[in-house]
């Protein structure tokens, strides 16, 4: 079925297993560093992330942990009231008053989402290389997730390379060269941090997330809020053991690596994240004491070891699918894979191989940014270097989320699917609940409005300053929702089914509650377009509304699936019936 899918989605391909000619070809390569974050080749094992700069003298490698997130678990309600003034909005939009309606919904606000903070960043910072040096290349290899850099110092070679694995929890880079060579390695963060190094070869970092934030793009002052005693705690340990030479821990928490042949690089990171619903500070994991016993497992294991049960693991996900589309000359896959990019959009330049680069690197992607429990990947997959990053890196569920999902499963990953998102999924539907009562006046079912984060928060946002352009949509739970059914429908798992049934039928049970009977049709009132305006005939730039065709899009496929699900269970029958009923009375598409 799934090959059946690709072929229709991308014509003529052959899909087929993995081979060895497509191995060459599924490689980012580049010939000199990155010097932006969107050049930066990035590894994940679903949990750790790194970005990796390649540089030379100096090289920088920023790290992340996908559960380093502000705040603590969603408490209470921020508008108690705020479903008091959907009557109002609805009785605006009657009388044509959008001025109106678009001021009354600002009352159905609440607090916005928490952000995703980055862990920390490593410097190694090479003695004697000067800032030109010869024969660069840098590259990621999709079909191993192995990535590396080398160059030639004048001396002879120096090579890095780096993975990061999902069995061992554990990013490991591996430092060689013709020669001896001295390299400092340091470990900081822009978090409240301390770091500290021994002579054993061990640099710690132990540190906190802000137990508060708002997002950059607002307008309040004070966007972060630090507290020793509250937050997400982490304890990033990095490990070196060297070939020849010696280690010498610095004042400053930086390790030197004093003329040695080659080094091994052991990264981990544990936070007290311990579920959504639970409070970090107070009933956080022992993250130092797993910390600990990650590296140290690692270390014994060995860098040997772990590489090659790392290329298992990856591979048994990454083989699965194969796109053929044709060949590329030689003379063109040769080329660095940015200029190759910028040859196809500029001189429109036909190159098969880098659109199957550019598919295999979406699947890469996934299967690096997700594989931990109930934490899906993020607006920016699990790679994030800012305090603030842009629009929080949350969970945007008017396309965002949805959209990292869609290859999921037709491209042989349901697993991802399974493990992250559906989950989170789950954990949505328990504040989705109070979100329904307390924002929309509904008492059955559960929704979600269309930011989210790690706390499985499902409130409209925006607070005082939110314009209902963005901040009002409430079709993120029947969207997602649909996740559930289409993961049955690959993997025909009953016990599945029956389990996230009770969530499906939730979001489609909120969706019946919602709607409301305008000229004999089934519609929803109020509704807005996701970040989309219309212009009234007095030339008014509006955001609410009723009616929408998203809207009812999306109810639609949720009662489907709900139905669907429950005749595929045989449970629920007055439910079906009811299901079935709303669906004829929604208002059909049309156009004006």
């Amino acid at each position: 079925m799934k090959n059946t899918l690709l072929a229709f989605i991308f014509g003529a391909a052959a899909i087929s297993a993995v081979g060895a000619d497509e191995n060459n070809r599924l490689k980012l390569h580049y010939d000199r560093p990155a010097e932006f974050f969107e050049e930066a080749l990035v590894i994940g094992n679903g949990n750790l992330g790194a970005i990796i700069y390649g540089g030379t003298a100096e090289n920088r490698i920023s790290l992340n942990d996908i559960t380093l997130w502000t705040g603590e678990p969603e408490r209470g309600v921020t508008t108690p009231d705020a479903y008091k003034a959907i009557p109002e909005i609805r009785a605006a939009l009657d009388r044509g008053d959008y001025r109106a309606a678009d001021s009354l919904h600002r009352k159905v606000q609440g607090h916005y989402s928490e952000n995703y903070q980055p862990l920390g960043q490593l410097t190694i910072s090479h003695e004697g290389v000067a800032p030109q040096v010869s024969s660069y290349e840098r590259e990621l290899d999709l079909t191993t997730a192995m990535a590396a850099n080398r160059f030639n110092d004048g001396k002879g070679e120096l090579k890095t390379d780096y993975f990061a694995s999902a069995p061992d929890s554990v990013i490991v880079l591996r430092l060689s060269g013709e020669h001896p060579f001295t390299a400092t390695l340091r470990l900081s963060s822009q978090l409240p941090a301390k770091v500290t190094s021994d002579a054993r070869g061990e640099i710690r970092s132990l540190g906190h997330a802000a137990n508060l934030s708002l997002p950059g793009y607002t307008s309040f002052e004070e966007k972060l809020k630090y507290d020793p005693e509250r937050g997400t705690k982490f304890c990033t340990i990095l490990k070196a053991e060297t070939d020849g030479g010696e280690i010498i821990a610095e004042a400053d928490g930086a390790l030197k690596l004093k003329n040695v042949r080659g080094a091994v690089i052991y990264i981990t990171n544990v936070t007290s994240f311990n579920g959504f619903d639970r409070d970090p500070a107070k009933d956080g994991r022992d993250y130092v004491a797993l910390a600990e016993k990650r590296i140290k497992k690692a270390v014994a294991k060995g860098a040997d070891s772990i590489k090659r049960d790392h290329i298992a693991d990856y591979t048994s996900l990454f083989s699965r699918v194969s796109l053929d589309l044709g060949a590329t000359p030689d003379s063109v896959a040769a080329l660095p894979t940015d200029v190759q990019l910028k040859r196809y959009t500029d001189l429109k330049e036909v190159n098969p191989d880098l659109e199957e680069l550019y598919f295999q690197y979406g699947r890469y992607l996934l299967i690096s940014c997700s594989r931990t429990h109930g934490v899906p990947a993020n607006l920016q997959g699990l790679w994030n270097e800012y305090i603030l990053p842009p629009w929080s890196s949350n969970y945007t569920t008017n396309i965002n989320v949805e959209e990292n999902y869609w290859p999921a499963e037709i491209t042989g990953l349901g697993e991802l699917h399974a493990t992250a998102l559906l989950p989170w999924i789950k954990n949505l539907s328990a504040s989705g609940k109070r979100t329904a009562r307390n924002y929309y006046g509904v008492d059955r079912g559960w929704c979600l409005a269309h930011n989210s984060d790690i706390w499985a928060m499902t409130n409209p946002v925006g607070l005082t300053d939110g314009d209902p352009t963005w901040a009002n949509w409430n079709m993120g739970g029947a969207w997602l929702a649909s996740h559930i059914w289409e993961h049955y429908l690959f993997s025909q798992d009953k016990k599945f089914l029956a389990e996230y049934y009770p969530t499906l039928k939730g979001a489609a049970e909120f969706c019946i509650g919602w709607l409301i009977e305008k000229d004999g049709k089934l519609i929803t009132s109020p509704s807005t377009s996701p970040e989309n305006n219309y212009v009234t005939p007095d030339g008014y730039a509006g955001a609410t509304f009723y009616g929408g065709a998203a809207d009812l899009a999306m109810i639609r496929q949720c009662l489907m699936d709900a139905r669907d699900a429950a005749e595929e269970l045989g449970l629920d029958s007055d439910f079906r019936t009811e299901a079935d009923s709303v669906l004829q009375r929604l208002y059909p598409y049309q156009i004006g």
